[in-house]
């Protein structure tokens, strides 16, 4: 009698890139080579990191055959993940970064939700943790909640929700809706452009209601930020949206226009919160000047849009005396 061999798996390519992540990077690895869903392609994008992440790679790739190194000049992170996109041979993709791990059923549950429901990116929750991974198992029932495109389309664009979807990370993609160019080089927030390219090819996406990715968050790192340059990519980043969205599905346009528009509500109130005027005025006037002109031109537009009372009254307040509004929260900060 013949023995029924069983039909092999897809291979699941998950891309890591690795840069300053000495503390973290074995229990990322960890978490990741201990998938309970074996056939993986772990591709581990040594982005020229100066400190000893490198070398640790090196020493899992000698345990675990499954691991390939790219050992390069560093560029970013979205030249990390572009290169290792370049180099997966998976039928699926999976990107996770290296300060942060995954649960050890991640990638089997993603498998089988996105086969069974024959969705092009699956989708789960996550959990954001400082120290140690906490959160409260009952409020999720691991229903699976499908979407068609323009459905998916609106929680990317905040539409009538606050919640965020654009990371990579919490996700599993069909490699065929994945390019090697995904991610723009040299800019922050590149997981805006990343996603919404994926989405646009997707016309099913399903999402598990259930926390299998913890996002590493350092406390210190967060207090100790202030507003920058970099925090002005999220104009470039939202002006490559528009001009994806004008070129390939027109439908999605006044989407884009509408969240472009938030961007300058947003970077004005990073501004308030982190700086004084003074400083506003002395680093960034030319941009904030610009940005506070285009909000007052969008205002009506804004105030019709669905977002939250309190963003609504920020706004009249901004454009009413910007000002006023930056020394005011400096004032409040004073009291605190």
């Amino acid at each position: 009698m013949e023995r029924v061999s069983r039909k092999k798996e897809p291979l699941i390519s998950i891309i890591i890139p690795v840069y300053k992540v000495e503390k973290y990077i074995k229990r990322c690895l960890d978490s990741v080579v201990n998938q309970t869903y074996k056939n993986l392609e772990i591709i581990l994008v040594d982005d020229g990191t100066p400190d000893n992440s490198g070398k640790i790679c090196d020493e899992y790739a000698k345990k675990d055959k499954r691991i390939k190194i790219i050992h390069k000049e560093n560029g970013g992170v979205s030249d990390a993940r572009n290169k290792g996109i370049e180099q997966a041979t998976g039928k699926y993709i999976g990107f996770v970064d290296s300060d942060d791990y995954i649960d050890v059923n991640m990638y089997e549950i993603l498998k089988n939700t996105i086969e069974k429901e024959n969705a092009d990116i699956a989708s789960c929750k996550y959990v954001r943790f400082a120290e140690y991974v906490e959160f409260d198992s009952q409020k999720y029932d691991k229903k699976t909640i499908e979407y068609n495109q323009e459905e998916y389309m609106k929680k990317f664009f905040k539409i009538g929700t606050q919640e965020c979807v654009y990371y990579p990370w919490n996700k599993l993609y069909k490699k065929s809706i994945i390019c090697s160019d995904q991610y723009p080089k040299g800019l922050t927030s590149e997981d805006v452009v990343g996603t919404y390219k994926a989405l646009l090819k997707a016309k099913k996406i399903v999402e598990i209601n259930y926390p299998y990715y913890y996002y590493f968050y350092n406390k210190k790192s967060i207090t100790g930020s202030k507003f920058s340059n970099k925090d002005l990519d999220l104009i470039k980043i939202w002006d490559i949206v528009i001009k994806i969205s004008n070129e390939n599905n027109q439908k999605y346009l006044e989407y884009s226009k509408i969240n472009r528009m938030r961007i300058d509500y947003t970077l004005l109130m990073r501004m308030a919160i982190q700086l004084n005027y003074k400083e506003i005025n002395e680093k960034y006037k030319k941009q904030y000047l610009q940005m506070l002109s285009d909000l007052k031109k969008n205002k009506s537009k804004l105030l019709k849009s669905k977002i939250p009372l309190s963003r609504k009254i920020s706004i009249i307040l901004i454009c009413m005396n910007y000002k006023l509004f930056v020394n005011a929260l400096g004032l409040v900060r004073k009291v605190k």
